[in-house]
């Protein structure tokens, strides 16, 4: 091992602490939709599998992500199964969950996500909600690599919410981290990322409300003030709580690094034990799912936040380089590091950073098959890792006939969406159908 890579071992090797609670390390699995609950929403075999891999590969923390607290957030998801949150009826199967984490002496969170807001998909009778009555528009050029949206897609509007259903959705939230504590959980996490329903007050853009929750930065901050409130009366001081948030808009008309810091520091009184920062939203997507390292730390955003909040833990999220990540947290402006699609490549990379095994690393191509398959409601694989999805059936449970047929067809439709020539001549249709006079 170099002094070079020893160095960078040593410091994200070094333990650190939310609320009352230490974490061994500075590796944090982010939360993603790839965990294959059952279809009624409770962790499947497959769940325990890849969490407890994931746990065995060294990292410090695991965050729980595909889930939902609230039924009318499982009505409206884009994407099916979801690990609920919304019933006592799901505590014991989220009490197996975390005790087999717990095995591996690794502490797990739940995050606690109520509402797909703009991007949740409208039933009958049943609009989807937001801070104000603005949808989604994704398109290129503002894609990820290997996303293609052959003539973009812009979502429903939706409606703006009002108090009553603000104060209904808080109820049902505290009512979710209760029964996280209850089955377990170490702590939990609010998510207010993206253009999901927390995220909408929290930037001008997506906010142009006229009573309390709009206008001023104490306004648009006090959603998630009164929520992280409630929960704190709930689960009282020590217990740790955190808070996912968007750290940029990225778009012209958009709130800058700065101003996502002002209203976080407000909502950081209440009590967080740490903020998981987030860059970009659905309309700036190749902003949140870059394709290189350390993106979030060019464009200040990190800076931002440590600069209006001195003590409160930051989260890093698409900094996977281990220098860059060692470099962030001796300059102070990051604690923790999260990892998602480089923890889908190569579920023990924090053990080979943390060893000196660097070369060993299975790096993530960042071609994005794993977000064409969740997008699809396809079960998601890495096709750097033919292990990840499996790890259930590896360890000995029986994959079902179906699942085995169904394969070769995903394959093909994963390997189609994500061809350039393809997809360039289904955006051209689409665009020509899109201009074509209507009768």
């Amino acid at each position: 091992m170099s002094p070079e890579t020893a160095t960078v071992a040593e410091v994200l090797s070094s333990p650190w602490k939310i609320d009352g609670l230490t974490i061994k390390n500075r590796y944090v699995l982010s939360p993603m939709a790839v965990l294959r609950p059952t279809k009624d929403g409770h962790p499947s075999d497959q769940t325990i599998a890849f969490l407890t891999t994931r746990a065995r590969g060294g990292a410090g923390l695991l965050i729980v992500g595909g889930t939902v607290a609230t039924e009318r957030g499982n009505q409206e998801a884009p994407f099916q199964p979801l690990m609920r949150f919304d019933h006592d009826d799901f505590i014991p199967g989220l009490r197996r969950m975390v005790d087999a984490v717990h095995v591996h002496d690794v502490p797990i969170f739940a995050q606690i996500f109520p509402s797909f807001g703009a991007m949740g998909v409208p039933g009958e009778d049943r609009l989807t909600r937001a801070a104000s009555p603005k949808p989604v528009r994704m398109a290129a050029p503002r894609l990820p690599h290997g996303l293609y949206i052959p003539g973009g897609r812009t979502n429903p509007t939706p409606e703006e919410i009002t108090k009553d259903e603000i104060l209904e959705v808080q109820e049902q939230t505290v009512a979710a981290v209760r029964r996280a504590r209850a089955a377990g959980f170490d702590g939990v996490e609010l998510g207010a990322h993206m253009r999901y329903l927390y995220s909408s007050f929290l930037s001008p853009r997506t906010n142009w409300r006229t009573d309390e929750y709009g206008g001023s930065p104490e306004n648009r901050a006090r959603i998630l003030v009164d929520a992280i409130r409630a929960i704190r009366a709930e689960v009282g001081t020590d217990y740790p709580v955190g808070l996912r948030m968007s750290t940029n808009d990225h778009l012209p008309d958009g709130q800058r690094p700065e101003e996502f810091a002002e209203v976080a520091a407000i909502i950081a009184k209440e009590g967080l034990g740490y903020i998981a920062l987030r860059a970009g939203n659905y309309e700036s997507m190749d902003n949140n799912l870059t394709s290189e390292s350390g993106a979030i730390i060019e464009h200040g955003e990190p800076q931002a936040f440590r600069a209006a909040m001195p003590k409160v833990p930051l989260l890093l999220s698409s900094t996977y380089d281990p220098s860059q990540s060692a470099d962030a947290i001796t300059s102070g402006f990051a604690d923790g590091i999260m990892l998602a699609r480089q923890l889908l490549a190569d579920p023990d990379f924090p053990n080979k950073v943390l060893q000196g095994r660097q070369n060993e690393i299975t790096w993530c191509d960042h071609d994005n098959s794993c977000l064409r398959r969740l997008i699809l409601n396809v079960p998601v694989r890495c096709r750097k890792n033919e292990t990840m999805g499996r790890e259930a059936v590896l360890a000995g449970t029986k994959e079902p006939v179906s699942v085995k047929l169904q394969r070769p067809a995903q394959k093909l439709l994963i390997a189609a969406t994500g061809s350039p020539f393809l997809m360039g001549i289904a955006d051209k249709l689409a665009s020509a159908g899109a201009r074509a006079p209507k009768d």
